[in-house]
């Protein structure tokens, strides 16, 4: 079995996928599921094989599929929808496909002041017919309709003018707002573009841009509530006609009783995706839950299915990818390095405060399998992160897809130019330590990234459980923690902008913190004088 000790990225080649997949083709067809939900369920199976640093899904692994794509959207349609008493404002369009898929939409509101206009909220083609022309179908759809109206078209433009995709909107007749405001627009607003009819007559137009202007923006929150609202109900009918779509493409294995990896693997990736999307939402601006994710309702039969999270189908030649210090390397059992995803599957779960009390009141270890319906309660696979001893010393394994490999390269270069700039800093008594990955292993379709194991837990565990765990929401309310690790993080995200290239403000936005933490006990590790509280450690991952 080859193994390569080389750099930390890693690319994969399209033809060894080809035959690991071969069997869901036909699956696929026989199922006689429709094309976007076929999509969907490709999409998950070849997840773990994807890696962005050399290009998209490998859809030719899949005979036709590429054609019928094509011939899809060649063949579609666009509909216009008003809005109805007790649902969102838009005006929606979208774009359908012969079989009844919609492929894309555009939202639109109705202004009637300071003069009729139609504010274009969004518009969105789905990722696989993209650059199949079907953006400046429905764009073009919309301009005839305001055309038609003789009201004006606003929309807010977030595309910069030298990437291609702008003239979309230039080529159909839209102007910047500055060409009709000159100087006198309000700074911060010249993203915003204008469609005027041919058929529209506003007297004192540039005066009454202005009112729109504020309008628009006083009732943007109202605004992106609506959109938020509509793409919560839009995606739960999705995960509901994906999840029909895999009952159908198991049922000989639902019917006899029989679980095979790959069902357990589908439903696994399945629930997953809905779990991430439920913790997405909680951050959506306005949004108060109006559409519930237990509309997906799951069977009892899938919830006992015991969860594979992890992918056991590999690269052709069954290589095993290995990088990162050597040293270390070198040291790992070898039954690790030659059978690595099955071993470290097989290592103990890491011992977090969202899991322990959990496995306490099943009375269950570590070492548990869990089951699908217990992902649903927990609200989150904790497999993915195992605890490793080795040497007298304490690990982590931490699991994740290969489409997050070009990230995690990004990550990796940024985290060393933070220890060479702040390491050395104190921010509010606290001193910053790196936490980098040692050792990257690639197989079956999995990539583990090993850290040394921290007295600590990440930034978003420890707030939730200053703020909700029984035992912690009174010491936190009288001192205040949860302030002050925000403060002193947000000090130390404010330096860093300081210190290195401002496009690196995303990323370092992005960064992972850890807090010290008594793990035992399930408190925070604090320090308290006469000043106050303060950490003595951060650290970044």
């Amino acid at each position: 079995m080859g193994q390569t000790h080389d750099p930390f990225l890693f690319s994969e080649d399209k033809k060894t996928v080809k035959s690991e997949f071969s069997g869901i083709t036909q699956r696929l067809k026989k199922a006689r599921i429709g094309l976007k939900d076929t999509l969907a369920v490709i999409d998950m199976t070849l997840e773990d094989h994807r890696n962005r640093s050399v290009g998209g899904f490998p859809y030719d692994v899949f005979e036709g599929l590429d054609d019928l794509i094509d011939r899809t959207a060649h063949g579609m349609k666009i509909e216009r929808f008003k809005p109805k008493e007790g649902h969102p404002m838009f005006h929606t369009f979208q774009i359908h496909a012969n079989g009844g898929d919609i492929l894309g939409y555009l939202n639109t509101i109705y202004l009637r002041k300071p003069f009729p206009c139609y504010y274009l909220v969004y518009v969105e083609v789905l990722p696989h017919f993209r650059g199949r022309g079907l953006g400046n179908k429905i764009l073009h759809s919309f301009r005839e309709f305001i055309e038609n109206t003789g009201a004006l078209g606003l929309l807010d433009n977030i595309i910069l003018p030298e990437e291609p995709t702008y003239n979309i909107y230039t080529n159909l007749g839209w102007k910047g707002i500055r060409e009709l405001l000159g100087s006198g627009v309000v700074n911060g607003e010249d993203h915003y573009m204008v469609f005027v009819p041919t058929s529209s007559k506003i007297p004192d137009l540039k005066e009454k841009l202005f009112k729109l202007l504020f309008k628009v923006k006083k009732k943007r929150p109202v605004i992106d509530m609506h959109e938020n609202e509509s793409m919560v109900k839009r995606t739960i009918a999705e995960f509901r006609s994906v999840y029909g779509a895999l009952e159908h493409l198991f049922e000989i294995e639902l019917s006899t009783g029989t679980s095979t990896p790959f069902m357990r693997f589908m439903f696994t990736k399945f629930v997953t995706k809905v779990l991430g999307f439920r913790r997405r939402i909680a951050t959506l601006i306005g949004y108060t839950g109006g559409e519930s994710l237990e509309q997906i309702s799951i069977s009892e039969q899938i919830k006992a299915l015991p969860i594979q999270s992890y992918s056991l189908w590999g690269l052709e030649d069954g290589e095993i990818r290995i990088g990162g210090e050597e040293g270390i390397i070198r040291s790992l059992p070898e039954e690790l390095k030659k059978e690595p995803t099955l071993s470290i599957e097989d290592l103990p779960l890491y011992r977090r405060p969202y899991l322990s009390p959990w496995m306490e009141k099943k009375g269950i270890g570590r070492s548990y399998r869990l089951t699908i319906s217990d992902l649903l309660e927990l609200q989150f696979d904790p497999t993915k992160l195992r605890e490793f001893r080795h040497e007298g010393l304490n690990y982590i394994f931490e699991r994740m897809s290969p489409s997050f490999l070009l990230s995690f390269e990004k990550k990796r270069r940024l985290l060393s130019k933070i220890n060479d700039s702040i390491s050395e800093m104190r921010f509010r008594n606290a001193t910053i330590q790196i936490n980098p990955p040692l050792v990257m292993i690639q197989e079956r379709g999995n990539v583990y990234i090993l850290r040394r194991k921290l007295e600590g837990i990440h930034l978003e565990e420890a707030l939730d459980q200053l703020r909700t765990a029984s035992s912690l929401k009174e010491m936190n309310r009288q001192a205040g923690i949860d302030h002050m690790l925000v403060a002193t993080i947000n000090e130390i995200k404010n330096r860093l902008m300081k210190e290195l290239h401002s496009d690196l403000s995303e990323e370092i936005e992005d960064l992972t913190f850890f807090v010290p933490w008594d793990l035992e006990r399930s408190i925070p590790r604090i320090h308290v004088d006469i000043s106050g509280i303060s950490l003595d450690t951060l650290w970044i991952a």
